[in-house]
């Protein structure tokens, strides 16, 4: 029996007919259920009861820059690398983005090291001018004598006295005539006073004094560098002659060196300067392995009883600091108008036996770390 034989006895027996047969496939409306937009991240805005209170606004006082992190798509926030992104420095992760895309090393830029120097570095320095510092410069170049080793004087002060106080003149070739930055200064060395050395400053104009120290505003480890390349021995000693108060020069010699040496006078304004000049070292004072620091009274006056008042004054005033006292002796203040080595006077005079307990204290310091006090 076949279906259409069902069909038609199930029509006669309702009382059909077949005619008004007709088939129809089913057809089922599904409705179902969509999830809001706004729960996949989209930018469609959910309805206001189901929007949750905002947090409050935290207030930092932190003076550094707040960093503002966009919101980032469905695939990259699932991520679980990136699920602290918002506490991680910018720079790190872009670093972090270029070694996974070609191995590019993460070291950030480090600034450089200054070169290392074998000889000992002296520096002397004065808040402010008339304290006889060049002459002691010169005085401390002839005396310094380090087993099997040499001493430089180094002018870095645009007057360009030092030379002279060493036998030499302003023809003397100096550091702010040299062309480049890169120059050698070993062609611009002289010979000086028992057997000393001398790098002159230079007769220079307003124009080449400018650009060098420009120069040296631009590039703090000039100095440093320029000494390198002269290839000095762990004997040899460098005592550097600076100008008054706070200058690049001084900010060049203070990056290098091992003693600072500050010159007082015992007078009425001695005091003042001394404080002033322990606000502009305080900063390169107070570094790691930073340079020890001395003083000297220079120039005292023992005729006068306000001078050994106020010497005794400065004494108390700098303690530990105070590395010696040198008497008023006009046999060095004159060695300048006839041209001689300031320490040539045989018998030595008392401000020439001075000058020599000091440099014997020094070359202690530099040797030991300690000194020999010659005080009383």
């Amino acid at each position: 029996m076949h279906r259409s034989d069902d069909i038609a006895n199930l029509f006669s027996r309702f009382g059909g007919s077949v005619e008004s047969y007709r088939e129809i496939e089913p057809s089922y409306d599904y409705i179902e259920e969509v999830v809001a937009p706004y729960n996949l991240g989209l930018n469609t805005t959910p309805p206001m009861s189901e929007i949750p209170a905002p947090e409050p606004l935290a207030v930092s006082l932190d003076p550094q820059p707040t960093t503002l992190v966009a919101a980032e798509p469905l695939s990259v926030i699932a991520s679980p690398s990136l699920v602290h992104a918002g506490s991680t420095p910018l720079s790190r992760l872009l670093v972090e983005i270029k070694q996974q895309r070609g191995g590019v090393s993460a070291e950030l830029p480090v600034e450089p090291a200054v070169p290392r120097l074998k000889a000992k570095v002296i520096v002397v320095v004065s808040a402010k001018g008339g304290v006889g510092k060049s002459t002691l410069v010169a005085a401390l170049a002839c005396a310094i004598k380090r087993s099997g080793g040499r001493t430089l004087a180094l002018d870095l002060d645009p007057q360009n006295a030092l030379c002279l106080h060493l036998g030499g003149s302003e023809d003397w070739p100096g550091i702010a005539e040299s062309d480049s930055a890169d120059d050698s200064w070993q062609a611009l060395i002289r010979k000086g006073f028992a057997g000393s050395r001398c790098l002159a400053y230079g007769v220079a104009g307003e124009p080449l004094r400018r650009a060098l120290e420009q120069r040296l505003e631009n590039d703090h480890l000039w100095l440093a560098r320029q000494l390198a390349r002269l290839a000095l021995d762990e004997q040899d000693t460098v005592v550097i002659d600076t100008p008054p108060g706070a200058t690049v020069y001084l900010a060049q010699a203070l990056e290098i060196a091992d003693v600072v040496l500050g010159v007082t006078l015992a007078d009425a304004a001695a005091y003042t300067s001394l404080n002033q000049l322990d606000r502009l070292l305080a900063p390169y004072l107070q570094r790691e392995n930073c340079a020890q620091y001395k003083v000297v009274i220079n120039q005292l006056d023992t005729s006068r009883q306000f001078s050994l008042d106020l010497c005794e004054v400065l004494k108390k005033r700098t303690g530990h600091q105070l590395m010696g006292v040198i008497r008023q002796d006009h046999f060095i203040s004159e060695a300048l108008a006839y041209g001689r080595n300031p320490l040539a006077h045989t018998p030595s005079t008392r401000g020439c036996q001075d000058v020599l307990d000091l440099t014997g204290s020094l070359c202690e310091l530099l040797m030991y770390g300690t000194q020999e006090s010659s005080l009383s």
